[in-house]
């Protein structure tokens, strides 16, 4: 699994229309990669995440469940998305991670599937 994280804070403060015109100015980049996977990969699925804004985080509290607003970590970046790939072993799901445009300003974490 490749889960794909960035920095939410880089888009505070632009409007929807930046916010767009910097989504199509690095879309064919994820394009290219997208494809590299397809073509190199056994399989791949996977599927862009909404705003971690809109997570719900449920936890139990003297038995009862407890939902809070957000996502579980407080950290600086958030998980975006995530890619099932099938390949060959750990380190070709590393090369393809990396090839990843996110990790010019991000991260994608590769961990292996509990089979």
């Amino acid at each position: 699994m490749l889960l794909i994280y960035s920095d939410p804070s880089v888009v505070d403060g632009l409007s929807l229309e930046e916010i767009q015109a910097r989504r199509a100015e690095v879309m064919p980049h994820w394009m290219e990669w997208f494809d590299y996977l397809q073509q190199n990969a056994k399989s791949v699925d996977g599927q862009e995440l909404d705003e971690s804004t809109t997570a719900k985080t449920i936890r139990y509290e003297n038995g009862e469940p407890v939902v809070t607003d957000g996502p579980f970590a407080d950290t600086k970046e958030q998980i975006g998305g995530y890619l099932l790939v099938e390949c060959e072993n750990l380190d070709e799901a590393i090369d393809m991670a990396a090839r990843s445009p996110i990790t010019s300003r991000g991260s994608v974490e590769v961990r292996p599937v509990v089979e």
